[in-house]
């Protein structure tokens, strides 16, 4: 007997076949929309680090040399080694800091929730070269640490230039990554555990070590990939605060490349570098089943399903119960604002550095001493002149354009991944998309130098353009993406009926459905635009200097109050941008509840 194939639709009538198919034609329409922002990740980011990377093996000749130098030379693996264990510190600081300000921001009051998550974000909205400054300013001889020592009749410490400044402004950057994540995760945590275990007997401490902390592990897994990923392929940090001391891979590619011309021992580290990151990812990936997209879009609660996130704890564990037993028999763990108190203690110390150069930005002197002897506002006058103004306009315009060019670019790319029918392909969409996030940014921009100056595009603004472009795409794309997801997309299935062309549901559907997405994204591409400082510092040169080259410069080479200044106007500008932003997704939302 012979047995007719049938077609997943063959039980459909004529009507509803039709229907299923011009689905599937509709979806099919939106996949090549991902075609041009996959072709610019893919030629601009990734080639540059693919030839970078072969470089290592072709520079001056073929062979191991480039890794025979590297690895033969003391100095050189005292780096790499350094590397390592200052990222390491890094890590396990912000995670000490940063858990019990995420516990309070999953948990806390709304009012402490409120201020912690400024307290957080707020610093992350400033340029990695500012807040560099500040703890320049900190850690100095004449800095309020050294002072407060010098109060209990201590000798001062050195600290900058030193492994020490690194580990110290490395944690507060990277304390976001951490938080984030584990407050993510934090809040999908069942109190009902909690509080069975403290029914039957468990006091705080040990209810918290024995039952909260496992099941907060995949949180703590994503921050610490997240913190040793970033912290590993540092740049500005510690070549600003660490010296020859504190000295990481990051500036040894830049010296290697900027300084001695050396493409082959550059490209060496710079594959060293990635590969340590490449095997951190890989390692994590085995270990709770959550992938790279997931891991760049610093999700912490995606790993929560899997039994390998949950499983573990052991000896360490056991011994942390018994620790934990003690505290409670004391009574020292019984009262519930101590925590709140701590969390908000933090949240002031995470925010202290942001504030600490107004006084300095009106300082008589270019000594960093706080409090400052004498005020003046000479540095507000130094930097409304050309030096200053020329770059700022350069910053703003290259943000300008990769702010536009990232923005549609994402936004097609988002909408190929999610309106259109890639299958497998969306995966692999997915993940080329967030790359730049995923790798170190000192290798990119190692990279894009190498490659650029053979074409003629260091120096340039177009240049820095398509390298920031690369940069930005996977913030448009993810919050793109995530805007799509959450549209209902029978709006778009009426509109086809009734006879409306893709363009037509695209300009008056989805756009204004998910503008708020869209502005969202835009202002994430401006700040990682104008932000930038690693690319910059690397592209720029004569004839084009954008502000962080230009605040680069003045702090590798002096000490400039004029960037105190700068520091003061970036955080005004960012509470204005901030403020604008609230009130555009207000009327956003009253607008749509108004219609």
């Amino acid at each position: 007997m012979t047995t007719t194939p049938t077609s997943p639709n063959a039980g459909l009538s004529g009507p509803a076949s039709r229907t299923a198919g011009g689905r599937r034609r509709r979806r099919r329409g939106w996949d090549l929309s991902a075609v041009p922002a996959v072709l610019v990740v893919a030629l601009v980011f990734a080639l540059p680090v693919v030839i970078l990377c072969l470089r290592s093996v072709t520079e001056p000749t073929f062979g191991l040399e480039n890794f025979a130098r590297l690895l033969g030379h003391s100095g050189y693996v005292d780096n790499i080694v350094r590397t390592i264990l200052i990222s390491a510190a890094s890590t396990l600081v912000a995670l000490v800091l940063g858990y019990p300000i995420a516990y309070q921001m999953a948990h806390g009051g709304r009012w402490l929730r409120t201020f912690l998550t400024v307290a957080i974000m707020a610093p992350y909205l400033t340029s990695i070269l500012l807040r560099s400054f500040s703890w320049l300013v900190i850690l100095g001889r004449q800095g309020p640490v050294n002072k407060l020592i010098e109060q209990f009749g201590l000798e001062p410490i050195a600290m900058v230039f030193t492994p020490i400044a690194v580990v110290v402004s490395l944690s507060h950057y990277l304390l976001p990554l951490m938080i984030l994540p584990l407050a993510a995760t934090m809040r999908s945590v069942d109190g009902s555990r909690v509080r069975a275990a403290t029914s039957l007997g468990a006091g705080p401490a040990q209810a918290f070590v024995r039952v909260y902390l496992p099941l907060t592990k995949p949180g703590i897994q994503a921050g610490s990939v997240l913190c040793f990923v970033y912290g590993i392929g540092a740049f500005v940090i510690p070549a600003l605060l660490g010296g020859s001391k504190g000295s990481m891979l990051g500036s040894l590619i830049h010296s290697a490349i900027k300084q001695s011309g050396d493409y082959g021992l550059a490209s060496a580290a710079a594959l060293v570098l990635g590969a340590l990151v490449l095997v951190i990812v890989l390692a994590f990936q085995r270990l709770t089943g959550m992938s790279a997209t997931q891991l760049a879009g610093r999700s912490g609660t995606a790993a929560t399903r899997s039994p390998s996130a949950r499983r573990g704890g052991g000896r360490a564990l056991r011994l942390a119960g018994r620790a934990a037993g003690g505290l409670d028999r004391l009574g020292v763990t019984r009262s519930r604002r101590l925590p709140k108190v701590l969390a908000a203690t933090l949240g002031v110390l995470v925010l202290a550095p942001q504030f600490i150069v107004v006084p300095i930005s009106f300082a008589s002197t270019k000594a960093l001493v706080f409090p400052p002897v004498d005020y003046s506002t000479q540095w507000y006058s130094e930097f409304f002149t050309a030096g200053w103004l020329d770059p700022l306009t350069v910053s703003v315009r290259i943000a300008l354009f990769v702010t536009v060019i990232a923005g549609a670019l994402g936004t097609l790319a988002a909408m190929g991944v999610v309106r259109g029918a890639l299958h497998g392909w969306g995966t692999l969409t997915s993940t080329l998309m967030m790359l730049p996030l995923l790798f170190p940014t000192v290798v990119a921009a190692a990279g894009f130098y190498v490659e650029f100056e053979r074409i003629g595009l260091v120096d340039t603004e177009l240049g820095i353009v398509l390298a920031h472009v690369t940069l930005a795409l996977p913030f448009v794309f993810s919050v793109v993406s995530a805007g799509l997801r959450s549209l209902n997309p029978v709006y778009e299935r009426a509109a086809s009926s009734l006879g409306a062309s893709r363009t037509t549901q695209l300009r008056r559907i989805v756009l204004p459905l998910i503008a708020p997405s869209i502005a969202t994204a835009g202002l994430f591409a401006f700040l990682t635009s104008f932000d930038e400082s690693t690319v910059a510092i690397f592209l720029s040169g004569v004839h084009v200097k954008t502000l962080p080259k230009r605040i680069f410069e003045a702090l590798s080479l002096e000490t400039n109050p004029t960037v105190a200044v700068i520091s003061v106007f970036v955080m005004a500008c960012a509470a204005v941008i901030w403020l604008g932003y609230a009130l555009f997704r207000r009327l956003t939302r009253i607008s749509r509840s108004n219609p």
